[in-house]
C-alpha cells in the first residue's frame, strides 16, 4: 500500500468520514486515519438531532452555518444511501421547544427571530403531543429531524472505502511530518503517510493534541456528555422535545434517547452517578411514567468545544497544507454535511456557501502561532 496520497484526513468520526468520502468522490487519493474505530468518540455519543433552531441562541453566522447544513441533508442522504446501501434513519420528525408557564416570555423572544426560519407558534399542544397538553405553548419546527449516528458513520465509511479511500484505523498519529516548516504528512506507529495536497484534522477533542507539534496550544476542550437510552413498547412522543438544552428523542425502533449532561472532566469519558441522576431529573421534568420504560444503556462521549463555542474551520495559520475542522461541540452530526462540503472546497478551490471568517482558526491569533 502506497504511503503517498493527495489528502490525509485525521479522525474518522462523522465529519472525517464524510470528508474522506467527498474527497474520494472527486477523484482524490485519500487516507483516513483514526486512533480507534470509526465514530467511537463524540459521534457515538450523539443523539442524531438535526435542529439548528433548538441549538442556536440568536441569528448569526453560527445559525446560518447550521441552517446550510440542515438544507444539505436530504441530498446527502440520497447520495450516501445509494453508495453505501445503508438506511441511516433520516426523517423529519419535527422539533418542539417547550417552556413552563414562567418561561413563556423567553420562549416568545426566541420565536420572534425563529419565525423567519419557518418556526410555528403552537398553543394547541393536545393536537401535536397529547402527553404535553399541560404546556401552554411551544415553538414547532416541522422540517427539523434526526438521523441514527452509528448508521450514519457506518454508511460514510463504507461509501468512502468503496471509493478506494485507504483506512488506517487503530493507528494514532504520533506526530505531524514536515518538509521545512510546512506539514506534509503524519507519522503512524507502523509507517509514515505523506500528502501531496494537504492534511485535514477532524479529530474532535483530540485535534489540539495533534497540532501541538506545529503551533501553540489550540483553545479546545473536551466536554463530557452523558446520554441515556430507554426501551418502550409505546413511545410517548412523536416529535423531538427540547426544554432549553435537555431533550427527548424518540427513535423508530421504540427507543427513547434522553440527554444530555455537560461537564468538564478532561479526557475522562466514564459514566458518573451524578450524570445518571441528572438524566433521571430530565425524565422527571417531562413527567414520563417511568414504569413504562426499561433501561437499555447509559453512555458518554467527549465533545470538542472551542474557547468561544464556535467551530474551527480553515487553513492553519502559517501552514499552507494543514487544515482543521473541529470544535463542533453539540452539533457535530448536524454540521457534518456542510463541513464535508467546506473541506471539499478547500481541495477544489471552490468558494464556501457563506462567509466562514467567524470560524477561521486565525481568530485565535494570540494563542495559535506557528512554531519554527
Amino acid at each position: 500500500m502506497s504511503g503517498r496520497y493527495d489528502w490525509i484526513v485525521v479522525g474518522a468520526g462523522i465529519i472525517g468520514s464524510l470528508t474522506a468520502w467527498r474527497l474520494a468522490q472527486n477523484g482524490f487519493r485519500v487516507a483516513l486515519v483514526d486512533a480507534g474505530a470509526p465514530g467511537q468518540q463524540a459521534t457515538g455519543a450523539a443523539a442524531g438531532i438535526l435542529s439548528p433552531l433548538a441549538e442556536a441562541g440568536t441569528i448569526g453566522p453560527f445559525t446560518t452555518l447550521m441552517m446550510h447544513s440542515l438544507h444539505r441533508y436530504p441530498d446527502l442522504v440520497l447520495e450516501l444511501t445509494e453508495e453505501s446501501g445503508i438506511d441511516i434513519q433520516y426523517h423529519s420528525t419535527g422539533v418542539l421547544q417547550i417552556a413552563k408557564e414562567d418561561e413563556l416570555v423567553r420562549l416568545r423572544q426566541r420565536y420572534a427571530w425563529q419565525e423567519s426560519f419557518g418556526a410555528v407558534w403552537v398553543t394547541d399542544m393536545q393536537k401535536l403531543e397529547p402527553s404535553l397538553a399541560e404546556y401552554h405553548a411551544a415553538i414547532y419546527t416541522p422540517k427539523e429531524g434526526q438521523v441514527h449516528p452509528p448508521l450514519l458513520v457506518q454508511a460514510a465509511v463504507r461509501a468512502a472505502l468503496a471509493r478506494n479511500v485507504h483506512a488506517f484505523f487503530g493507528e494514532p498519529v504520533r506526530s505531524l511530518l514536515r518538509d521545512g516548516l510546512q506539514v506534509r504528512g503524519v507519522q503512524l506507529p507502523t509507517q509514515d503517510l505523506w500528502a501531496d495536497a494537504g492534511v485535514i484534522i477532524t479529530a474532535g477533542a483530540w485535534s489540539h493534541l495533534i497540532v501541538d507539534s506545529v503551533s501553540a496550544p489550540l483553545p479546545l476542550s473536551p466536554i463530557r456528555g452523558q446520554i441515556l437510552s430507554l426501551k418502550t413498547d409505546h413511545a410517548p412522543f412523536r416529535h423531538i422535545i427540547f426544554h432549553q438544552h435537555s431533550y427527548l428523542v424518540p427513535k423508530r425502533d421504540g427507543r427513547l434517547i434522553v440527554g444530555a449532561t455537560e461537564d468538564d472532566a478532561g479526557f475522562d469519558s466514564r459514566v458518573t452517578a451524578s450524570g445518571i441522576t441528572r438524566l433521571a431529573e430530565i425524565l422527571q421534568f417531562f413527567r414520563i411514567s417511568e414504569p413504562t420504560f426499561y433501561l437499555e444503556k447509559v453512555w458518554a462521549g467527549l465533545r470538542p468545544k472551542s474557547a468561544d463555542g464556535l467551530p474551527i474551520l480553515g487553513r492553519w495559520p502559517g501552514q499552507d497544507s494543514l487544515y482543521i475542522a473541529t470544535g463542533h461541540y453539540r452539533n457535530g452530526v448536524l454540521l457534518s454535511a456542510i463541513t464535508a462540503d467546506i473541506a471539499l472546497g478547500w481541495a477544489t478551490n471552490k468558494p464556501a456557501p457563506m462567509d466562514l471568517s467567524p470560524f477561521h482558526p486565525q481568530r485565535f491569533h494570540n494563542t495559535i502561532l506557528p512554531k519554527g
